[in-house]
């Protein structure tokens, strides 16, 4: 085989790797992408979710109001799976900001229901009740 036949055999073959990875049930990653410094497992129970946090709630909401810059109080608090990743999700006013349940690192910011139109499950009716602070 010449060698411009070799590269795109080469190149045929790692695009099908990628789409068969890509097409591979429970691999598919939420978009946006990012990591956080738990992992964990969807679908464990809230108190599950809690024993492995490092971030308390009050933590979580003060990077995420430090990210927005303000001292508004949430109107949701929930510890939750994304990613693969334990993370916080705390809205202030019409923004969601996800913080890593480990480190307080805030990982992404965007407005309350950006992320929906794509699968989301996430029961944004608040009904955890994580979000009293307790």
């Amino acid at each position: 085989m010449n060698r411009p036949t070799k590269a795109l055999v080469l190149g045929v073959t790692a695009l099908s790797l990628a789409a068969f990875a890509l097409a591979q049930p429970g691999q598919a990653q939420q978009d946006p992408s990012y990591k956080g410094t738990i992992p964990v497992q969807e679908n464990l129970t809230p108190q599950q979710y809690q024993a492995l946090a490092k971030v308390t709630l009050q933590e979580a909401v003060k990077a995420a109001q430090a990210a927005l810059s303000t001292t508004a109080a949430p109107s949701k608090v929930k510890l939750d799976e994304e990613n693969g990743y334990l993370v916080w999700e705390v809205v202030i006013g019409d923004q969601e900001v996800k913080v890593d349940a480990g480190s307080a690192q805030v990982l992404h910011k965007e407005a309350v229901g950006a992320g929906e139109d794509k699968g989301d499950e996430s029961g944004e009716d608040g009904e955890d009740g994580e979000d009293d602070g307790k």
